[in-house]
């Protein structure tokens, strides 16, 4: 989770990227109805696929069988396994780029900064969870320089370091809003995502919770 999760990311993605997540077919059709549904079977099924397998060695002929088609019928929606994973990433981020914002926003912090800041980290880390394999992906692609996830990643975050950044602000603290937001949303994203090498090493969740909430508590009321 190296980029600002700010930067230049205020109205969406990028056109470019919009225009690559276009639900038209190979030969710029728009798919009917039944295609439109084998589609979403073949990203049902890359979806599953990233589940057991690493991004890396995720294969068309693999998820075409999953969705019970063919390598022929996977090529007439897209390119390669890389560009149904990228609209995979793009579907979440467009789903919960506003939730992870009201997650922060939609708390008590005024009346209960405790149990807020555990609802926020513990709604964290449960999103982290569920949706494990793509949010690796946005991470590894992220960081070798794929702008495509990279915007994807950044807008992500982007709702939710925006929405910290102006409680910080609202409240009496001594720390910079935009520094702290970005600290903070920086850790919350880097603690979810290594939440189960933590595990291993003998930290369980309560505790990891307790911890991190402690800190997202202090950046807001001091």
């Amino acid at each position: 989770m190296s980029e600002d999760p700010t930067d230049e990311q205020e109205s969406g993605p990028s056109d470019e990227l919009a225009a690559e997540l276009d639900e038209r077919a190979a030969d710029g059709r728009m798919p009917g109805r039944r295609g439109l549904a084998t589609r979403q079977r073949l990203l049902d099924a890359t979806a599953e696929q990233l589940e057991s397998c690493g991004f890396r060695d995720l294969k068309v002929i693999d998820i075409a069988r999953s969705a019970g088609t063919s390598p022929a019928t996977f090529y007439q929606y897209f390119p390669d396994a890389e560009a149904a994973v990228l609209v995979q990433a793009a579907v979440l981020t467009e789903a919960w780029h506003e939730e992870l914002q009201l997650l922060i926003s939609g708390c008590d912090w005024s009346g209960d900064p405790d149990g807020a800041s555990l609802e926020v980290v513990d709604g964290f880390l449960t999103f982290w969870t569920d949706h494990r394999a793509i949010l690796k992906v946005l991470d590894l692609a992220s960081m070798e320089g794929d702008f495509r996830f990279r915007d994807l990643r950044m807008w992500l975050l982007n709702g939710a370091t925006n929405a910290l950044m102006d409680l910080v602000a609202s409240h009496d603290s001594d720390m910079d809003p935009k520094a702290a937001a970005g600290v903070v949303i920086a850790m919350l994203a880097h603690v979810a995502n290594h939440r189960p090498g933590l595990e291993r090493w003998g930290v369980d969740r309560e505790a990891l919770v307790t911890t991190v909430a402690g800190m997202l508590r202090h950046a807001v009321v001091g």
